[in-house]
């Protein structure tokens, strides 16, 4: 009898540790997708609008470029959620991480402004289908009590390992005999070195596209039929009878567009406040670092806390961020602009985490994708708004006061616009004590509610 009691107590441990092994292998292609993803997104973004400045964008065209590669990375997001809604997550990673690859390989050839727009466009709104693709398959994995938390950790590790890749392109690119584009002048000596971080992250992406493939996708395609009505519904209808989710999109689309207004200016600034590559790379580096823990430490505060006081609380740290730009600036002090990227990259990680669960919290399984991307979309298009603003009240004031992006004066013009900023960044962030502070406790109220009734 003990024998038996024994081999099934065995058995059980055997099974027990079986199952664990098989969910350690499951995650290892997580772990390297998330981490390529990362490390190729910020070969994009670290150098990207630098690259535009090189090319001899002005004021307005650095906006619209930085515009419609906001536009672009979430207006059709709607379309890709309901894809990866529809036919699996992985296929929409798939496009999305094949575009990437393929259009980030095309840009150092790029010659001029507008070429850089219309690629951009391209690469954004199609290669950054990946995000609510992805979004919804972390969701697919974990429960909603620990959903931050798994979803921030993932995603804290990618961020902390493009690091290391950030840094080791700053030193490559000022290893070459090409100058830092500090002057005008030089802008087109310049130009070739940039072929190090998009030919890298290229090779970053076809690497991300081959983890990818080893994902095992949780969400089961069910029969249409089934859930046809949850799969057809329209945006409106998504947005609609969902209140915490409709309280949330105006706030969310308000702010979206105050924290965009100073993207286009921030390149100007640090062009004019570093001094070698080197030192744009370690400004990523002081802001992704803190990131990365914002994602994983916001995901724990948020399932601990509720996601409400992180979004909040995190909104109000990014007005700092164009605050300490303005004193670095006027000082000429590349430190300020450290220093401000701890808090401010704190913030953004742990808001990043906490507002993406909070969206998935709004939806079913059936839905995940679809409300994600419905964000995106708002964010895109208010993006889209505040950015290209700033470019156009910036070719206001300088034709006003008669000076150009190349004189000195040109300085006071985006200090001005960077304390505006900061006001209305803390306005915007004000806004979030209004929204819902758990989505799941206000469908149980409703639920119990017409129940009642």
């Amino acid at each position: 009898m003990s024998s038996d009691i024994t081999s099934t107590t065995s058995s059980d441990k055997d099974t027990d540790s079986e199952r664990k092994s098989k969910e350690k292998r499951e995650k290892i292609p997580i772990y390297t997708t998330s981490i390529a993803w990362a490390a190729g997104r910020s070969s994009i973004f670290t150098y990207l609008s630098y690259f535009g400045v090189v090319l001899g964008a002005s004021p307005l065209e650095q906006s619209i470029l930085t515009s419609v590669r906001n536009l672009g990375s979430n207006l059709f997001q709607s379309v890709w959620g309901w894809l990866a809604d529809l036919r699996g997550r992985k296929l929409v990673m798939t496009i999305g991480l094949t575009t990437l690859a393929l259009t980030i390989f095309i840009t150092p050839f790029v010659s001029n402004p507008l070429e850089l727009v219309l690629l951009s466009i391209i690469m954004t709104s199609l290669g950054f289908s990946f995000i609510p693709a992805w979004i919804a398959f972390l969701g697919d994995y974990t429960s909603e009590e620990k959903r931050a938390s798994f979803i921030g950790f993932i995603n804290s590790i990618g961020t902390l390992s493009s690091l290391f890749v950030i840094l080791l392109l700053g030193w490559w690119m000022d290893s070459t005999p090409f100058p830092f584009p500090s002057e005008l002048a030089i802008y087109a000596e310049s130009k070739p070195v940039f072929f190090i971080p998009f030919i890298t992250g290229a090779i970053i992406f076809t690497l991300a596209l081959g983890s990818e493939l080893f994902l095992k996708e949780k969400y089961n395609i069910r029969e249409k039929a089934i859930f046809r009505d949850e799969l057809h519904l329209s945006t409106r209808n998504l947005i609609e009878r969902n209140e915490p989710f409709k309280r949330l999109l105006p706030i969310n689309s308000f702010f979206k567009f105050c924290m965009s207004m100073a993207w286009p200016i921030f390149p100007f600034v640090t062009l004019r406040v570093a001094h070698s590559w080197l030192e744009v790379s370690i400004l990523w580096a002081v802001f992704n670092l803190p990131r990365g823990l914002g994602q994983s430490v916001g995901g724990i505060l948020a399932d601990r806390f509720g996601k409400k006081i992180v979004i909040t609380l995190s909104r109000f740290g990014y007005a700092v961020v164009p605050f300490g730009y303005a004193i670095g600036l006027v000082t000429g002090n590349v430190w300020f602009l450290l220093l401000v990227n701890i808090p401010g990259g704190f913030a953004f990680g742990a808001e990043d985490t906490a507002i993406s669960s909070y969206s998935l919290d709004c939806s079913t399984v059936d839905t995940r994708a679809r409300y994600y991307s419905i964000l995106l979309t708002f964010e895109g298009i208010f993006a889209f708004t505040g950015s290209l603003f700033a470019g156009l009240l910036m070719e206001v004031l300088l034709t006003v006061l008669r000076i150009t992006d190349k004189d000195p004066k040109f300085e006071f013009v985006l200090v001005a616009l960077l304390l505006l900023i900061t006001a209305l960044r803390i306005i915007g962030a004000s806004f979030h004590k209004y929204i819902h502070a758990n989505p799941l406790d206000f469908e149980l109220e409703k639920h119990l509610g017409s129940s009642n009734q």
